[in-house]
């Protein structure tokens, strides 16, 4: 999403930046928004690199690592990939024809630092954690068009990776049962594609430092 340089600037401070850094990172923007397209393009969705690929955005794994794998730290099965999510592209980016994450936020920050937009030469793609059963972790994901689907978020700290707090869904309905079954979510809210957008840069974790390197601040 291309966002002008008050918007970059007061969305940074918000997020407690130095007013350096804000500055900095506000000239790496575009400085104007391009009209939407007349339609969405719909690209069909790529193979996910699950035994070594990794988020571009935050760098993690995209499949759960084993125990003490990564960090030294132990994960629930099937935990990283029930918020895999996916830019496919209509012409390939450094080899690649599609860029993975392994959380909705990132994708959504990385697509809001380098003006990806959705339909304009991509497709974005998410795991509809409503299909998906941890215990068979990467062979359970499914994955519907992020324009489509619904996101539930919780309060609850650490209920998905990056402290993202936010998994999608194909209905209301299916994001409502997942609510009454996992009780302890804390509060909550149901939030369409187009609400994430306008919220971008999603708060997860160490977002200021990745904003900044992906504009190029930081190495």
């Amino acid at each position: 999403m291309y966002k002008n340089r008050r918007e970059v600037i007061k969305m940074l401070s918000a997020l407690g930046a130095s007013a350096g850094l804000s500055q900095a990172l506000a000239q790496q923007m575009q400085p104007t928004q391009p009209a939407a397209p007349a339609s969405l393009e719909t690209i069909p969705a790529k193979t996910i690199p699950w035994e070594k690929g990794t988020c571009a955005f935050c760098e993690m794994p995209l499949k759960t690592p084993a125990p003490g794998a990564w960090m030294g730290r132990t994960f629930n099965p099937g935990f990283f990939e029930q918020t895999y999510s996916q830019i496919a592209l209509k012409e390939p980016q450094k080899g690649m024809d599609a860029i993975h994450f392994e959380s909705i936020a990132c994708m959504v920050n990385y697509a809001w630092v380098y003006g990806l937009r959705d339909g304009v030469g991509t497709t974005f793609y998410v795991a509809d954690r409503g299909l998906y059963d941890p215990a068979k972790g990467s062979e359970a994901v499914r994955l519907l068009p992020a324009r489509q689907a619904v996101y539930l978020w919780g309060e609850k700290r650490g209920w998905v990776v990056m402290d993202a707090k936010v998994a999608a869904f194909s209905s209301k309905v299916e994001a409502e049962v997942f609510i009454r079954r996992n009780p302890d979510l804390g509060r909550t809210r149901i939030l369409d594609w187009q609400t994430l957008l306008d919220l971008a840069p999603l708060p997860e974790m160490n977002l200021v430092s990745l904003l900044a390197k992906h504009a190029g601040l930081l190495k």
